[in-house]
């Protein structure tokens, strides 16, 4: 960029962001107790933290405890920062598109030009602009989700680094919560590795999301491979599930599956060496390389992690056949060139897998089936019939893919209802060879489950017939068995009569982008999601999301929870129904009540296909387009250039209808400074108001981008109130003035305004809520407008103004914006003020439910006494016995100096911590009051700043500690209960802390 551009475009922020990635990312760590609106604020910017924690989980393969834990960790510090960091009316989809936004600036590369705009992206995504997050969501190709979390999503086949896959446990989940999947299957190959099992289960507790654990097994039927999928159930949490996969029981049936899994690594590098005499030599001959034979050592060493699959053979061949091009490209003619670049678009892991490996070899078991392993010569009845060994209860799924009808009735019969679920719909296996009997399939499920014999009669002789006209080599065999089941039905209803058979929909996704498979992993009934998006499918603007040939049956609960309303009032409100929660939840009992149907009559679809980031050539232009050009904009300059357009506008207009000196030069500074001056009073008292506390100034409540915004919108509105409504309209065409007709006049703005007020707030896709709240300030202003019309009216004849008539018609505009901003100010502050109390609410709840496990950990190193009592003799939770042999003072510290910044320098802290307060029983205020009273502990607290508490840049929140802590402590010195502090209580109780003997 050139000087200029450098000036105009982005941010200081932007640049230092950059800067500050490189510093050491990996080895920052910060104490996990650390909460993300507290003192770590002073250390690092949030938009920082992000990426730090992100790059601690994004394609980091290790299975080892101490990174399985610096994963897990990482995560749910992340989830912190973005669930309960921000304050911002999306807050789900504000964290999903930050999360993509930071996913992509640590993959970006070098390209100077692409970081800027991420970095810039990533900033603006977190102050929350809905209309922004909007834009992100769709560029990422994500949908936007339910701000409730109850969405109907799921999938039911995924695959993590562990077998096929490339990512670890917890990058799968972080992208699964990325999607919006509430609900996720995580498959694995024969055994379930302990490790990635505690890490599954764990990551799917941070962020809550309702995972399953299933483990695939080959098992032969008829000649050739069919894919079950085992899902243990019964456990009561993760730790439940790990004990199971200790059992004796279980350990013994893994030894077996061990081998099993040995078979199939010997499978995988088998076809690997039918490559390299085979394949490798009509590759090379296709794209005109010399790739050399790939040593099964290499092929090994690239996995790193997990089992040996085909998609890892896939994953090295494209890797070497780019390599091989690219070093060709350099010294290559322009014909040739022009072939090796189309060759480098059109390569993929799946064209390369069917065109030169012999799949065959992978699909059909050996000639020789007593090579194979024990597990994998069981057909699925004796299969069942071990698992029932291992676990009593359990989820059995049969893989669809390579099946017929014919084989479904064999196989569930033959299993005797141990089949419980179907996967009726594979996106990878339809995207690559579209499965025909699905439909059928599904027909087959629902006459067994609602014991329709008719049906069930129609479908066994449509599979004899079928049999009859393909006339296979068993045929005999197979038409013998199909007519002893259509005269045993009786036995094959029994099957499913308690428990009916279940579907499942499955991506099969690995987090490897193709162009067969680019859908990417996680399903959405529609249905559940909200107006706006299901308007947006209906009209068909999302066509990255593939819809399925899929209707399920979904519908929506709502369940009244009682409050407890006290008072006179709250009886009222509860006479008048008004004291319930409503909960709104979705039920989906059948996901696939109809399958095979036209693609428009479905309510299912994908969660988005894969995002690829720009590759190849480096950005030379900061922005596309002029809307770009205006988000990437400086944004100090937009805001001087926002005031100035609204200035303009409002000049212009008083310059044009006023003919009054006043108005003319200075109704616009009127104009705009009345809704500044609201802007700022209202954001003042919104966060506390001028006494919150002495630590925070008054303008650090206020947004100035926040205020450029309303001074550009309401300069605008200047033409269309003064000249269009006022004067145009009221005036000129019906001859209304505000002298004879000030309650119309006065209307008629108020409603033109509540109009113009609620379309761009519409436009700037503000919450309902927010528009029906501005859109009040019309009729709600008409009488003050009336009001502030007769004390002018009062106060120009008492000084002896000449002309009030034509005076108060020039001035009625801006007596009725007058009115407006009042009554939005006092709107808006209630509104910003509720919020802030809110969160302020969230994190004080967040810290007392800490400091409570806290001090549950010292009743355990005390058996013999009681906390309080410790607290009331000996004056601070420090001088307890067998706390300084512990990490438990140091946690206590940490608890307190997030307390106190909050208190101190967090919107609406004040009221909220009185609030807190009122709703703890003495023991609690007396437990929270001397917990803090460790703060006192200069020099180790200190010392806890030194020794990496935030990282490096300590300076500010230490010397913040050191300055506030004596007026938090003298603060809450007063939710003592059932004491009276004196005026020398803090020094007292210093000296206490500095001389404990």
């Amino acid at each position: 960029m050139n000087f200029l551009q450098r000036r105009l475009l982005f941010d200081r922020d932007d640049y230092r962001l950059l800067a500050s990635m490189a510093d050491n990312a990996e080895s920052r760590q910060f104490a996990p107790e650390l909460h993300p609106r507290g003192i770590l604020e002073l250390s690092e910017p949030q938009a920082l933290r992000i990426l730090r924690y992100t790059g601690k989980l994004i394609d980091v393969l290790d299975s080892s405890q101490e990174a399985v834990d610096r994963r897990l960790g990482a995560l749910q510090a992340l989830r912190d920062e973005l669930m309960e960091g921000l304050n911002v009316p999306m807050t789900y989809n504000t964290a999903r598109a930050v999360l993509q936004i930071a996913k992509e600036l640590l993959r970006c590369g070098e390209d100077p030009l692409r970081r800027l705009r991420l970095a810039h992206d990533l900033r603006s995504a977190l102050l929350g602009n809905p209309l922004f997050i909007r834009k992100v969501l769709r560029r990422y190709r994500l949908i936007e989700m339910p701000e409730d979390w109850i969405p109907v999503t799921f999938d039911q086949h995924v695959h993590d680094a562990n077998t096929k896959g490339r990512k670890s446990p917890s990058h799968l989940l972080l992208d699964a919560w990325i999607k919006g999947i509430v609900k996720i299957q995580v498959v694995y190959y024969n055994f379930v590795p302990p490790e990635a099992a505690e890490e599954l289960l764990r990551a799917a507790a941070i962020l809550k999301i309702d995972v399953r654990i299933g483990v695939e097994f080959r098992s032969v039927f008829r000649g050739r491979f069919v894919e079950l999928i085992w899902a243990p159930r019964g456990f009561s949490g993760a730790a439940d599930y790990l004990k199971f996969l200790r059992r004796p029981k279980t350990e013994e049936f893994t030894q077996k599956c061990m081998k099993a899994a040995d078979f199939r690594r010997r499978m995988v590098l088998q076809l690997l060496e039918d490559f390299n005499r085979r394949g490798r030599l009509t590759l090379n001959h296709d794209y005109q390389v010399e790739l050399d034979p790939i040593p099964e050592r290499a092929f090994l060493a690239s996995i790193r992690y997990g089992q040996p699959s085909l998609e890892h053979i896939g994953a090295l061949l494209l890797q070497e056949l780019r390599s091989e091009l690219n070093r060709e490209l350099k010294h290559a003619k322009k014909k040739r060139e022009r072939e090796i670049r189309t060759h480098l678009e059109a390569a993929n892991e799946d064209l390369l897998l069917v065109k030169y490996l012999d799949l065959a070899q992978w699909e059909l078991p050996p000639d020789k089936q007593k090579e194979m392993p024990e597990i994998n010569r069981w057909s699925p009845e004796e299969l069942c019939n071990e698992l029932h060994k291992v676990a009593s209860g359990f989820r059995m799924t049969l893989n669809l893919s390579h099946l017929q009808l014919e084989d479904v009735i064999e196989i569930l019969y033959d299993c005797r209802g141990d089949i419980t679920t179907l996967e009726i719909f594979n996106l990878k296996d339809s995207i690559s060879a579209p499965r025909i009997d699905d439909g059928v399939i599904n027909q087959l499920r629902h006459a067994l489950n609602a014991g329709n014999v008719v049906q069930l009669k129609n479908l066994i002789r449509q599979a004899i017939n079928r049999l009859k006209v393909a006339n296979p080599p068993d045929r005999d065999h197979r038409l013998d068995k199909l007519n002893r089941i259509l005269h045993d039905l009786p036995a094959f209803f029994s099957f499913y009569t308690r428990a009916p058979l279940s579907v499942s929909l499955g991506s099969d996704s690995t987090g490897r982008p193709s162009p067969r498979g680019s859908h990417g992993m996680g399903f959405v009934v529609i249905d559940s999601l909200g107006n706006n998006v299901r308007r947006q499918f209906r009209l068909g603007r999302l066509p990255e999301q593939f819809r399925l040939p899929i209707y399920s049956e979904v519908y929506r609960t709502l369940s009244y929870l009682p409050r407890r309303l006290r008072g006179a009032w709250g009886q009222i409100r509860s006479r008048f129904g008004f004291g319930h929660t409503v909960k709104v939840d979705f039920v989906c009992p059948d996901p696939a009540r109809e399958v095979g149907i036209p693609e428009a009559d479905g309510n299912l679809a994908s969660l988005g296909r894969f995002f690829l980031p720009g590759q190849g050539m480096m950005l030379l232009r900061p922005a596309e387009s002029a809307g770009e050009l205006w988000h990437y904009f400086n944004s100090n300059f937009k805001i001087v250039l926002k005031i100035l357009a609204g200035f303009l506008a409002a000049f212009l207009t008083f310059r044009v209808t006023a003919s009054w000196w006043v108005l003319v030069y200075f109704g616009a500074v009127i104009w705009l400074g009345v809704t500044a001056i609201r802007n700022i009073i209202q954001s003042v008292a919104a966060g506390g108001g001028f006494r919150n506390s002495r630590l925070r100034k008054w303008n650090d409540f206020i947004s100035w981008q926040r205020v450029a915004d309303s001074l550009f919108y309401t300069g605008l509105s200047v033409p269309l109130l003064e000249l269009v409504v006022k004067q145009m309209i009221l005036q000129n065409g019906l001859g209304l003035t505000a002298e004879k007709n000030p309650l119309l006049v006065f209307s008629g703005i108020a409603l033109a305004n509540g109009f113009y007020i609620s379309g761009h707030n519409l436009l700037r896709a503000f919450p309902k809520s927010a528009v029906w709240g501005n859109w009040l300030r019309a009729p709600l202003s008409i009488p003050l407008a009336l009001f502030y019309h007769s004390l002018f009216h009062g106060l120009l004849l008492a000084i002896g103004v000449p002309g009030v008539e034509s005076i108060l018609q020039q001035w009625a505009t801006i007596l009725s914006k007058l009115a407006s901003d009042t009554i939005g100010g006092i709107i808006e502050a209630t509104a910003d003020r509720s919020r802030n109390l809110a969160a302020r609410y969230s994190d004080f709840r967040t810290k007392i439910r800490e400091l409570f496990i806290l001090t549950s950990e010292v009743e355990l190193l005390v058996p013999d006494k009681t906390l309080q009592d410790l607290l009331r003799n000996k004056q601070s939770v420090a001088r307890i016995s067998g706390l300084k042999r512990t990490d438990l003072l140091t946690r206590f510290s940490v608890n307190a100096l997030d307390c106190l910044y909050i208190r101190m320098r967090q919107p609406q802290a004040a009221a909220a911590l009185k609030e807190v307060m009122a709703h703890l029983s003495d023991e609690e205020r007396l437990l929270f009051v001397k917990t803090q009273e460790v703060l006192l502990r200069e020099k180790a607290i200190s010392k806890l700043f030194l020794n990496n508490l935030v990282g490096p840049n300590f300076s500010k929140a230490l010397a913040f500690y050191l300055h506030g802590h004596a007026d938090y402590l003298k603060e809450i010195a007063r939710f003592t209960p059932g004491e009276h502090t004196s005026s020398d209580w803090y020094s007292r109780l210093k000296n206490v802390f500095e001389n404990p003997n």
